[in-house]
């Protein structure tokens, strides 16, 4: 499944309003819908809203809830896929620190049994020499030195057999 980037600021809203408009055809209040859905009634309104991005077990939970037709499920179950998917800019990185989306990618490939990652247009963290490192981060304005000692360390996964 491809999602495009400006699908992605659209599909929140979307999936809000079509949960509300099933919830609202099944005959069901907020209150109600939550009790099936062994959540609270807050939750279902901030869902409802576009307050709270729904994972994807909340949403089939709520399809079940209100007994949504297969049909409806596939066109749902890919809103909330794409509403879920990250798509995060340069700047957005730089203020949280480059070096912090190595650790969370290094827990990520921690906790997997087999990677499998393509990039068209440049070399996985896992498998550049330090050079290409420095390299990709030249245009930062700011220190990238631990996010290159980061991406050099998420590499040791690379010798590591426990999983094997």
């Amino acid at each position: 499944m491809t999602f495009e980037p400006e699908q992605l600021g659209q599909s929140k809203h979307e999936l809000a309003a079509l949960l509300k408009d099933l919830r609202k055809r099944a005959g069901l209040s907020g209150d109600r819908l939550a009790k099936r859905c062994s959540m609270s009634q807050s939750k279902i309104s901030r869902i409802e809203n576009g307050k709270v991005r729904p994972s994807l077990l909340d949403v089939e939970s709520i399809l079940r809830a209100v007994e949504a037709p297969s049909g409806i499920v596939a066109e749902v179950t890919t809103l909330a896929r794409i509403a879920n998917t990250e798509w995060q800019d340069i700047r957005s990185l730089r203020k949280r620190g480059l070096d912090k989306k190595q650790q969370e990618l290094a827990a990520l490939e921690a906790s997997t049994a087999e990677f499998r990652f393509f990039l068209l247009s440049m070399i996985t963290g896992l498998l550049s020499t330090p050079e290409y490192i420095r390299g990709s981060l030249a245009h930062s304005p700011v220190d990238t030195s631990k996010t290159a000692a980061r991406k050099l360390q998420r590499q040791q996964i690379l010798y590591d057999t426990t999983n094997m």
